[in-house]
């Protein structure tokens, strides 16, 4: 079996388990809106619920419209992933790993939207009030899915910008 499929067949599964397992720990021990601190006043376990897309985005968009979006947006990505990997080169060493980490992120979140309508986001990182005077610095709550896919954007973008 050729390289690109070994990783594809064991990163994109192990994201999405990962991803899974966690989102099924916050789904058995938390109701909506519950907080556990991790490292108080800068990461917090939270279960919240996301319509929308990253950060939020589309969430008021009206589930007619924003379901299918979100289904055909999935399909459209994982599609572009399978042409990827066949034609990446078998000397390709690299590419294979964020193409793997984006697959099992996708699925992941498309899993959620599947059985819930929604994507389930559970780590909250922020920094407290008095770092800053009053201004409060918080990312959008977000999951392991969320997590390998932006990391995979970093790997690329890194990758990219090195060959320059």
């Amino acid at each position: 079996m050729a390289y690109k499929y070994k990783i594809l067949l064991f990163l994109a599964p192990a994201v999405l388990i990962l991803d899974q397992l966690t989102k099924f720990f916050v789904l058995q021990n938390m109701a909506i809106g519950d907080v556990i601190p991790v490292i108080s006043g800068y990461v917090d376990i939270v279960h919240v619920r996301n319509t929308g897309a990253a950060f939020g985005m589309l969430a008021n968009l009206d589930a007619v419209a924003r379901i299918p979006f979100f289904y055909g947006i999935s399909g459209i990505a994982i599609c572009v992933l399978i042409y990827a990997f066949l034609h990446l080169e078998e000397q390709d060493h690299y590419y294979p790993w964020p193409l793997s980490l984006i697959a099992g992120g996708i699925l992941g979140n498309l899993i959620d939207r599947v059985r819930f309508g929604n994507v389930v986001d559970f780590l909250s990182v922020h920094l407290q009030e008095n770092y800053f005077g009053s201004i409060k610095l918080e990312w959008p709550a977000f999951n392991v899915a969320d997590s390998a896919i932006t990391i995979s954007m970093i790997l690329l973008f890194a990758h990219i910008l090195k060959k320059r």
